[in-house]
């Protein structure tokens, strides 16, 4: 039996259609500059604030005890070290 052309030109388009949907999502696949943009914005966001908690605690201890640069030094320091290994889980892909 003959199909009608009306579904034959249906099945042209599918097929077209198809095609194109994949070759969209191999594409897609690459992450995007947004992607990467955004992903440097959390890595920075992440460093900053582990250096801000160790640098507010540090400050904090230091008002409390009377020993002004000794915890604040040793916990910015540490917060940096903090923050970098988080940038480093990220990079890895670790949560």
């Amino acid at each position: 039996m003959k199909k009608p052309k009306d579904i034959s030109n249906l099945d042209e388009k599918i097929d077209a259609f198809k095609r194109k949907e994949t070759a969209r999502n191999q594409k897609s696949d690459e992450p995007s500059s947004a992607h990467n943009a955004a992903k440097g914005f959390q890595m920075s966001i992440e460093l900053l604030s582990a250096v801000f908690i160790g640098f507010c605690i540090g400050y904090f201890l230091d008002s409390s005890f009377q020993t002004k640069p000794l915890f604040l030094t040793i916990l910015t320091i540490l917060g940096g070290f903090a923050g970098v290994l988080n940038i480093y889980k990220s990079a890895k892909g670790e949560n």
